[in-house]
């Protein structure tokens, strides 16, 4: 490369579209890919329509050979490179250089704000003629006292002047009504309006950013080249959402079936719009950093024994992650978990990639990106919680039969009728067995009443005896026989000077291990059932609080 070459820098144009988005909790990594024909020496690229929200320290760029090259292409050599990339940033201050839905925006509220300042200056005017017509039928009621007090005769020319004056006001008024009435419409409008512009506003709207790289080709001819750069932004952040469609039985199908689909709802406000890109969900969470926490001295002390034991009663959520992977040596069963894994799975990363290229406006608004999707057969049945809820429930349990796991979020409910509701999903890993509410049943009642009975004590006793007893009953209202799952609960000891004891339940049924009783109640149809729970709460004398 000789001297001449080396100081000509030749403006080359090239397309760098954003070809791949990775998107993290609060942020997301921007990936532009093109290729650009490199003349010999040193050459300036521009990439317009640049997020101007960039962190500047993360902007990076880098040649390499086209994807697909033979290998009877040469490797690049070392002198072969970026020199250079910077941002640069200015201003939008001339709405022909505003996004053109925008600029109309402000163009129709600006028209809207001259017409109201336009009403409110002639509802003064019309303020100032009435008062001064006011003014003149005074004056005029004057003279006509004093015409009259001269023994003047003129009615009919008198009621005329008032009648004119009169109608006068009238007018003015009617027409300052009709003018305020619409201020109050075009001040809604303009409320509106704002709204709408700060929906439609992002920061290209206000600045305006593109890339300068200065690139260096020491080779006589020119190269063909792959060009990357990738970035930091914030502004753009993704959550999981899931749709679940509940397929049940019909004529032809012997059993229900679950088709579970896991989508990325992304939101972002960058100030660049990526088009036809490939998404990439991360739970990675760089915000946090690396630092460990800081220790701190932990004092113990000592304190004498209490004669008294205090003791409150609390409610406890057994919270479960799963109900277990079901084989056939192992039977599924609920895992009781304190602190349930979030969405970066307890700080283990998980990458995601959507399954088709997607199209995201930097509006700010959430749009759903598919991820993967899955289908699992189901076992459904009717359950009830009388003292949450006095409703019978249709309850599924499927399988995640995706490779993935599911991540915490929100679960869209789909049945025959179409949309049903909303719940929620905790982490569930895959071929773990899970459970989804469907909304309640319409034709089932239930009626649940609890009765302190009176309180026992023997003699010579530090006992006291507190039994208790649940009444729950249920009603069918349709012709076809149901099976309802009824979980009552009652109460678990910490302590030894507490006890509890199940007295009796309807169908010999058993307290688990986390005090909750099960009935299967097998209802005709427009037939009735009763259940009824008696329990004892047995407290030593040395307890207080209870």
């Amino acid at each position: 490369m000789d001297a001449d070459q080396a100081q000509t820098l030749r403006r080359i144009t090239a397309d760098v579209p954003v070809a791949e988005v990775t998107l993290l909790e609060d942020r997301a990594l921007v990936v532009r890919r093109g290729v650009v024909e490199l003349p010999p020496g040193r050459s300036q690229l521009v990439v317009s329509e640049v997020a101007p929200v960039l962190v500047d320290k993360t902007l990076a760029a880098t040649l390499a050979l086209p994807r697909g090259a033979g290998p009877e292409v040469a490797e690049l050599s070392e002198d072969l490179r970026v020199r250079s990339v910077s941002i640069r940033r200015w201003r939008v201050t001339r709405e022909q250089d505003r996004p053109a839905d925008l600029a109309q925006l402000r163009a129709t509220k600006r028209d809207k704000q001259l017409a109201l300042a336009t009403a409110a200056a002639r509802v003064e005017q019309l303020s100032a003629e009435h008062a001064s017509i006011e003014q003149l039928l005074a004056l005029t009621l004057q003279e006509i006292n004093e015409d009259v007090s001269w023994g003047g005769q003129a009615a009919a020319q008198w009621g005329e002047q008032l009648d004119l004056l009169d109608a006068k006001l009238r007018e003015l008024a009617l027409e300052a009504s009709r003018i305020k009435h619409a201020n109050q419409l075009l001040t809604r409008e303009l409320q509106d309006l704002q709204t709408l512009e700060a929906a439609s506003s992002n920061p290209n709207s206000e600045v305006t950013a593109e890339l300068t790289l200065e690139l260096i080709n020491p080779e006589p001819l020119p190269r063909k080249l792959e060009l990357s750069i990738d970035y930091l932004v914030p502004g753009a952040l993704w959550r999981p959402w899931h749709t679940a469609r509940l397929i049940e039985p019909d004529g032809d199908q012997a059993s229900p079936r679950v088709e579970f689909q896991c989508e990325g709802a992304v939101w972002q406000s960058t100030g660049e719009d990526w088009r036809d890109v490939q998404l990439i969900f991360s739970t990675e969470r760089p915000s946090l950093g690396v630092q460990p926490p800081t220790l701190t001295t932990d004092m113990l002390r000592f304190r004498k024994k209490s004669s008294t034991v205090e003791v409150e009663a609390r409610e406890q959520t057994v919270n479960t992650a799963g109900l277990g992977a079901e084989t056939e040596s192992a039977p599924a069963k609920s895992v009781a978990e304190e602190d349930l894994p979030g969405i970066d799975d307890g700080g283990e990363a998980i990458e995601l990639r959507g399954r088709t290229r997607a199209t995201i406006p930097a509006d700010g608004r959430p749009y759903r990106v598919p991820i993967f999707s899955f289908e699992s057969p189901a076992e459904t049945a009717l359950v009830c919680a009388p003292e949450l809820d006095g409703s019978v429930i249709l309850r599924s349990r499927q399988h995640n039969a995706a490779a993935h796991p599911l991540l915490a979020g929100p679960v869209d409910l789909v049945r025959n009728s179409g949309l049903v509701g909303r719940t929620s999903l905790l982490f569930i890993a895959p071929g773990e067995r899970f459970e989804l509410g469907w909304g309640p049943d319409s034709s089932l009642r239930v009626h649940r009443t609890l009765e302190n009975l009176e309180r026992e004590r023997r003699m010579m006793s530090s006992w006291t005896r507190k039994p208790r007893r649940v009444t729950v009953k249920l009603s069918n209202l349709s012709p076809v026989a149901k099976t309802v799952e009824v979980k009552e609960r009652i109460a678990v000891s910490e302590v030894e000077k507490v006890e509890v004891e199940l007295t009796e339940a309807s169908h010999g049924a058993t307290a688990d291990a986390d005090g909750f009783v099960t009935w299967q109640a097998k209802l005709r149809g427009f037939g009735h059932e009763s259940l009824e729970l008696t329990w004892v709460l047995v407290v030593h004398d040395d307890v207080v609080g209870m």
